[in-house]
């Protein structure tokens, strides 16, 4: 009978764990079990304020050697705030970069202190609104997955594809204004264009010349039947923003500036890939843009802003519904929307030049690394679209767009509050999630909102376009290939993923001071960020006390502070931010479990800033 009773214990523990995993609606990255094992009572642990920097904060890693052997720890941490009144925060950081963990659980020995724990799971925690208004999204799920493993997606065995195999293709003759041609969308769908803009054999920086071909969808241009259309001004300003003729300095697009950072978009071939991968003189030279209205909505208010697919890399014998061209696909009806007169520098059309540069880097990010050093697997998707958002940064005050940091681009500083622009206010809301993870449906906006505070806060520290040089020019495809390019980087430092993330964690609840030391920081204060590859790349500072998320039924000032602990499953690579305690002062205890996955860090500061 005793037996009968552990095993329906265990049972219902399992279906607990279960189903809290399944409640939130998101896909975790790894199956790994859950260590509910008991837990080691180890040495206390304490710290003492002293402000010894007279800055009025001060942050201690806890580092409890029994955890890197595995075990959950249960423990006493003491700090003495002496005479001082400070606020006090826990951050509690999953370490693993694939694996879920419990969160911990606190009890203070101290009356006045948040020691209250929530039971719920996260869907009855935060209110899950995500703001739809405006809202453009780049790439699809679908389309990344391709980009990251195509091979995987290749049919030799199709009887099509034998025979085209077999059958000599036919050249490809350069583009000339007003060619025609129906272009493979997908598998199924095909769109009817015509050439539109032609800019020949343009010097680049690398020595290199370029042509750039833009069709536009028939029914996307004047005279055709979408809410905005394209014209012959359109067509030419994109045409400037990606690639023209600026000898010597080479110093005016956004193919320079991203080559210069990652290197080409496509060349030479490594030895076993010609049979499979197109590879012509037109193909090396030329960059083509198809503008089409995605997904056929027709929408003037969102959607899917461009994509890059590198299913045109590919010949027709290995993938039949290939356009055998170096290309990227635009929104043409979100480029044509205005906000009054039409402007480039108007919202839709603003972010459609913003996605150039964005999923340029995906484009160049295929070759570079995918073709070029592993051997057909390419990054995981975070780290690809972190590389694009960060692309955006980097070249924002260029463009003369605002980008993903949400402040002017003229702007060094950190602007002024309430800030709700870019991707940084659902961050604030949603910093808990995991990097590591990308979440799909309408949470991809959390995952690119996370994955460009985490870019934003290592180009910031790590060597700006260096440092995400060095991120696609290795041959690591996960997590480690952050870990190489921080190796490299002009800090003369050396740390490990989760050392980095605990690092950052502390950034986000500093970002307001100036003061803060590198690893640290995301605010210069007035000073550009400045990293010169050839190029001056110029990032503006962050403070994310500034920003504010309206998420329907309330609104998000700053970084979300949890003042209560929850039960239930930590998602891998993710920090979570605890208030410990609200202006105390003197001797504080609190007795403390953590799972061996997750590494406590204490921030001690004065009052955040209000809105």
């Amino acid at each position: 009978m005793n037996n009968y009773r552990l095993v329906q214990f265990f049972f219902i523990v399992f279906l607990s764990a279960f189903f809290v995993r399944c409640s939130s609606g998101l896909e975790e990255s790894s199956s790994a079990p859950l260590l509910l094992g008991a837990y080691q009572e180890v040495d206390p642990r304490g710290n003492i304020f002293l402000d010894a920097g007279g800055t009025g904060y001060e942050y201690y890693p806890v580092t409890i050697a029994e955890q890197d052997d595995g075990k959950n720890v249960s423990f006493q941490y003491n700090l003495d705030l002496q005479s001082n009144t400070r606020d006090v925060y826990f951050i509690f950081t999953n370490v693993s970069t694939s694996s879920s963990s419990l969160y911990p659980s606190i009890d203070s020995l101290n009356q006045n202190i948040n020691q209250k724990i929530e039971q719920d799971n996260i869907d009855t925690l935060k209110t899950k609104i995500l703001h739809s208004a405006k809202t453009g999204v780049r790439g699809k799920p679908e389309i990344s997955e391709f980009n990251r493993n195509p091979y995987a997606f290749l049919n030799n065995i199709n009887p099509v594809n034998m025979l085209l195999k077999i059958v000599p293709s036919h050249p490809r003759f350069a583009d000339a204004l007003n060619d025609t041609q129906s272009f493979k969308i997908d598998r199924h769908t095909s769109v009817a264009a015509t050439c539109r803009w032609v800019v020949p054999i343009v010097p680049t920086a690398s020595g290199n010349s370029k042509t750039l071909n833009i069709w536009v969808a028939d029914d996307c241009y004047v005279g055709g039947t979408k809410a905005y259309l394209i014209d012959d001004t359109m067509v030419q300003t994109i045409a400037e923003k990606f690639l023209h003729d600026d000898t010597p300095t080479y110093d005016d697009d956004i193919y320079d500036w991203v080559t210069n950072i990652y290197g080409e978009e496509w060349g030479i071939l490594p030895y076993g890939a010609q049979s499979q991968l197109i590879s012509d003189d037109i193909s090396n030279n030329e960059i083509t843009i198809l503008l089409f209205d995605i997904d056929n909505d027709n929408s003037t208010n969102g959607g899917v802003l461009g994509y890059f697919w590198a299913k045109d890399n590919f010949k027709k014998s290995s993938i039949r519904y290939s356009n055998e061209r170096i290309m990227f696909y635009l929104d043409a009806v979100l480029l044509a929307t205005p906000d009054g007169t039409w402007e480039i520098s108007d919202y839709w059309p603003s972010q459609i030049v913003s996605t150039l540069a964005h999923e340029f880097q995906h484009m160049i990010h295929f070759y570079q690394k995918t073709v070029l050093r592993t051997h057909g697997i390419g990054s995981e998707t975070w780290i690809d679209e972190m590389c694009s958002l960060a692309t955006e940064d980097l070249v924002a005050d260029k463009l003369s767009i605002d980008g993903p940091r949400g402040v002017s681009s003229s702007d060094p500083t950190a602007g002024s509050s309430p800030i709700s622009k870019g991707r940084l206010p659902l961050y604030n809301y949603f910093n808990d999630y995991s990097v590591t993870n990308w979440y799909g449906g309408d949470f991809v906006l959390v995952s690119y909102s996370l994955n460009y505070a985490l870019g934003a806060y290592l180009a910031r520290n790590y060597g700006g376009a260096k440092f995400f040089r060095n991120v696609v020019q290795n041959y690591l495809t996960d997590y480690t290939a952050i870990e190489s390019a921080i190796s490299s980087s002009s800090t003369g430092v050396s740390e490990n993923f989760s050392t980095m993330l605990q690092n950052w964690s502390i950034a986000n609840l500093l970002s307001d001071k100036t003061d803060t030391s590198l690893k640290y920081k995301y605010n210069g204060g007035t000073t550009w960020f400045t990293d010169t590859l050839n190029y001056d790349y110029n990032l503006g500072s962050i403070n994310l006390f500034n920003y504010y998320y309206d998420y329907g039924t309330g609104a998000q000032n700053g970084p979300y502070i949890y003042t209560t602990m929850r039960r239930g499953i930590m998602p891998p690579a993710s920090n979570y931010y605890y208030e410990a305690g609200k202006c105390i002062t003197g001797l504080q205890t609190w007795n403390l479990r953590l799972n061996s996955r997750v590494r406590m860090t204490v921030v001690v500061r004065d009052a955040l800033p209000t809105p």
